[in-house]
């Protein structure tokens, strides 16, 4: 009977969402109409704009209800591994330090498994009492990057296991090579689906170059994604070596911190 609570819930989500984009439609179409008739009021206009918007935040609220849920679903259904192990697996397949923000993205797209902040923010508390209990007990623990300084940086989360260089955030540039290393890991094929959205929000942040339309054709979706990896690869290529040089500076300087704060970072 367990495993029927999730699946009730996710159709009343969706049937609450089925609902909001009915209403969505209806306004936006009566906007497009009076919108072109001279005879209706500027102000009214506005007044259904705002409704809209209305209607669009609560749309938004909907989508992330239904990600919690079949999340959820999915997890009771098909127990897999622990969280933590979820994770450092994903910042393995992604190579670079990541914001919770992003990584949240991605295991929604790669997983469809909802983790939000504070599920992030429990999970770095509980990485570091496992830590303090038994020190270098585990294999890996998810960790804070750490400034030049070696004081953490919780900004973005890295690996225990990666080499140290590799967890060091030397400069702005070091961040803009997190950031472009993104669209790289996210080596999209086929159709637009979870990934690919994500592979274009994250270009569109990062390098502000708009997706092609949503009525775009494949072959112009595939050549929209090799000219943005192109892109991608030449700006790394003018950051890299220097970044890459300061952060192993960095690191060698770091190596002689007592394992905790190599780990976790010192007191700052």
């Amino acid at each position: 009977m367990r495993g029927t609570v999730p699946t009730v819930s996710l159709a009343a989500v969706r049937d609450d969402l089925a609902n909001a984009l009915e209403e969505t439609l209806t306004l936006a179409r009566q906007l497009a109409q009076d919108a072109k008739n001279t005879d209706v009021p500027v102000a009214d206009l506005v007044a259904q704009a705002t409704m809209l918007g209305r209607l669009d935040q609560r749309r938004e609220e909907l989508i992330g209800q239904l990600r919690r849920t079949a999340s959820a679903g999915l997890r009771a259904s098909r127990p897999g591994p622990p969280i933590r192990e979820v994770v450092l697996a994903a910042l393995d397949e992604l190579g670079w330090p990541q914001n919770a923000r992003f990584l949240e993205e991605y295991l929604w797209a790669r997983h469809q498994l909802q983790l939000g902040s504070r599920a992030f923010a429990s999970l770095r508390r509980d990485e570091l009492r496992a830590w303090r209990r038994a020190p270098g007990a585990r294999s890996a623990y998810v960790v804070p990057a750490l400034n030049r300084d070696g004081t953490a940086n919780p900004r973005w989360l890295t690996s225990s296991a990666w080499p140290l260089p590799r967890r060091v955030v030397a400069t702005a540039q070091t961040e803009r090579l997190f950031d472009l290393q993104k669209i790289l890991s996210l080596d999209v094929r086929g159709s637009r689906g979870p990934l690919g959205t994500l592979l274009e929000r994250s270009v569109t942040r990062i390098l502000e170059i708009e997706p092609p339309p949503v009525s775009a054709s494949a072959p112009v979706t595939r050549a929209w994604r090799t000219r943005v990896r192109s892109h991608a690869t030449a700006l790394i290529a003018t950051i890299r070596p220097a970044d890459d040089a300061d952060r192993e500076l960095i690191a060698a300087g770091l190596a002689a911190l007592p394992d905790q704060d190599r780990v976790w970072g010192r007191s700052g």
